[in-house]
């Protein structure tokens, strides 16, 4: 065989491998989306009070999934005794704040992006449950959702 046959030969060999090659894995596409739950004004102590739910936009891609969640609650007041809570429909965390009402979560990584969020709000005193004077009033909340696909 000539030496510009083998060559050839050769180039064929490479090329053919070349792309019967699995192809590498594409990165994740990234987005994120913004809603605003509000209300959950707390009257009473040891009842548990629940902003309206926010459910993400339609324009979420079916499959993404959450990979970090920020968060912000606005209140009348941030009594020490006040349980806290963002949830989606799957599950809640608990916001330990120390005196702040923004944050951050990783907590719901890999739940569904396309899903619904809200705020729990527990004024937790004693036992029993009593009017609290004056309530602690809730207004509209922020949730920014990250996800890929």
């Amino acid at each position: 065989m000539s030496a510009w046959r083998s060559t050839v030969s050769a180039l064929a060999v490479a090329l053919t491998m070349v792309l019967l090659a699995p192809a590498a894995p594409a990165s994740a596409a990234v987005g994120s989306y913004s809603v605003s739950p509000s209300g959950g004004s707390v009257y009473r102590t040891n009842t548990v009070y629940s902003s309206g739910f926010a459910s993400s936009p339609g324009t979420v891609p079916a499959g993404a999934t959450v990979t970090g969640v920020s968060w912000q609650f606005n209140l009348s007041s941030y009594p020490s005794n006040l349980t806290r809570q963002l949830c989606n429909v799957q599950r809640c965390e608990t916001l330990w704040t120390f005196g702040g009402n923004t944050g951050t979560s990783t907590y719901f990584t890999g739940d569904p992006a396309n899903n619904s969020w809200y705020f729990r709000f527990v004024l937790v005193f004693g036992s029993g449950s009593s009017v609290i004077n004056p309530p602690v009033y809730a207004y509209t909340h922020n949730v920014t959702v990250t996800y890929q696909y």
